[in-house]
């Protein structure tokens, strides 16, 4: 399901298209090249972003009041910790709040993030930002709980390496402790800090190494950008469910669909744990949704609390997919449809606009794949959702043949979902 600079900038080479790009992406298995090129092309848009959130902040009365020192700051950061940099503007908190900032005019980000590079880069500093319901949020990192009466609040890194938050109001600053590498060994329990009284942190959960490479690490992000649930502290037990839910998924996809398992470990970087799913209604069809993504957010994935790591796995490689796919537009236009376009959606009780029957004909196929693949390796119940997925896959592609809102590029990626449907009519297997 989808929901629809601060310094001055060397020049960037130019991105080039690989030929196979199309066919990589419809098979949901990105080489690394090509989710290195994806991944550059949103880092890209995200900067276009920040430099148009500064250039806006410097128009208003009091939303410039920190820009400058930020705008040096983030600069600092770029210049000495180029990978802290690098992360931050790959980060789908990043996106959000930068998207929602240049959309609304209402909030200066380019202050937010400065906090949070120069924390993580450990780089002194001493910023004001904004308060908004008692909340400090730091994206990728956590919130502070202040006074709910207070409208600032002054965030400082000392040098001794110390990063507080305090706000009018607040008796004690909120202490923000430096954020874990889940790969290092584990503190025993005697030594190991006790939780920083007001901050509440984004636990990040270490997945199984099952490919070569690093093993793949997952922020929860239970404040994430959703229109469904509020954002809320998840307890120790619910933590540990979301653990083992996602350490079984990505086993499952790692030793049966290497493939897509790089290709989600290429990409997600936040889980938003979404609440329990209600029954459906009768004849099974679900009323509640199972994953969500979002455009401004790459890398993230929104997840209902599945304890089949299947169906969890099945729905990392089709969220997965929807990110990829809003990568791909920041490089190149696929559509040219007239505002209010829609067309029948296979999946839908309503139309849908040409941008989501592009997405779901390339996210229904990869989970059709995903399925395909399950029932080759003996799963007896993995047939039906193939069928379902491909079959829904295949009339979001006729319809997107009739509506002619395909620009070339657009064109070249509908042919390359026929192929991997064409091959599975002759009974080949494109991809794993």
């Amino acid at each position: 399901m989808t929901h629809d600079r601060p310094a001055a900038a060397t020049a960037a080479p130019a991105l080039t298209l690989p030929r196979d790009l199309w066919r990589q992406i419809a098979g949901g298995a990105p080489d690394t090249g090509t989710l290195r090129l994806l991944r550059t092309a949103r880092a890209g848009r995200n900067l276009l972003l920040l430099r148009a959130a500064h250039h806006a902040s410097r128009t208003t009365p009091d939303g410039g009041r920190d820009s400058g020192t930020a705008t040096a700051l983030l600069a600092a950061v770029r210049h000495r910790a180029p990978a802290v940099f690098d992360t931050l503007v790959t980060d789908p908190a990043t996106g959000v709040l930068l998207a929602e900032a240049v959309r609304s005019g209402r909030r200066d980000p380019v202050a937010v993030l400065a906090a949070v590079a120069a924390h993580r880069a450990g780089i002194p500093f001493r910023l004001e930002l904004p308060v908004r319901h008692g909340v400090v949020d730091l994206p990728g990192l956590g919130r502070a709980t202040l006074d709910p009466a207070a409208g600032t609040a002054r965030v400082e890194r000392d040098p001794q390496g110390t990063t507080t938050v305090t706000a009018p109001g607040t008796p004690a600053a909120v202490r923000i402790p430096d954020l874990p590498d889940p790969r290092d060994p584990p503190q025993p329990a005697e030594s190991a800090a006790e939780p920083a009284p007001g901050w509440e942190p984004l636990p990040q959960v270490l997945l199984p190494a099952r490919r070569p490479g690093p093993a793949p690490v997952i922020r929860l992000d239970a404040h994430g950008p959703l229109e469904a649930d509020a954002p809320r502290a998840l307890g120790a037990r619910e933590l540990a469910r979301w653990r083992d839910r996602l350490g079984a998924a990505w086993e499952l996809l790692a030793d049966r669909h290497p493939g897509r398992a790089d290709a989600v470990r290429g990409t997600v970087r936040a889980v938003v744990p979404l609440g329990p799913r209600p029954p459906g209604p009768p004849g099974g069809t679900r009323g509640a949704w199972l994953s969500a993504s979002f455009s401004d957010a790459f890398g993230l994935v929104a997840l209902a609390p599945v304890d089949d790591p299947a169906e969890l796995a099945a729905a990392l490689v089709h969220e997965t997919q929807h990110s990829l796919l809003y990568a791909l537009q920041d490089l190149t236009r696929l559509l040219d449809a007239r505002p209010g376009a829609r067309g029948h959606a296979p999946w839908s009780d309503r139309p849908r606009p040409p941008s989501a029957l592009l997405q779901g004909a390339a996210a229904f196929l990869v989970t059709a794949g995903f399925w395909r693949r399950e029932a080759a390796l003996g799963r007896p119940d993995a047939r039906a959702p193939y069928e379902r997925w491909r079959r829904t896959a295949r009339l979001a592609c006729d319809e997107l043949e009739r509506g002619g809102w395909l620009t070339d590029n657009g064109h070249r990626l509908l042919d390359a979902l026929r192929d991997v449907l064409a091959d599975w009519d002759n009974g080949l297997e494109p991809g794993a």
